[in-house]
């Protein structure tokens, strides 16, 4: 599995060339900012299978999963170590 910090910095390139914006500053609300939208959403996740050879499945879509470059990092460490769910929780309802 890769450490942590070089998934994050992959995390950020991907994020840069999928939605064509600066690597954010570290636990930056990418939601909230506006940086991640419903479209830079869909667009992430076949990235992210693509470059990780991950699945991301429905019951993975909650936004908290990919809220900040970390939690999408801990995310695909969590997939690619064979994990069925993230690191990160989801937020309860």
């Amino acid at each position: 599995m890769n450490e942590p910090s070089g998934m994050t910095h992959r995390v950020a390139r991907l994020l840069g060339d999928v939605l064509h914006i600066d690597p954010p500053a570290p636990g930056t609300d990418l939601i909230g900012t506006g940086l991640l939208d419903s479209i830079g959403f869909m667009h992430l996740f076949v990235a992210l299978e693509r470059e990780f050879g991950i699945g991301v499945a429905t019951a993975d879509l909650s936004p908290d999963r990919f809220r900040t470059v970390e939690s999408i990092a801990a995310f695909v460490a969590a997939k690619q170590g064979g994990e069925q769910g993230p690191v990160v929780p989801a937020a309860a309802p």
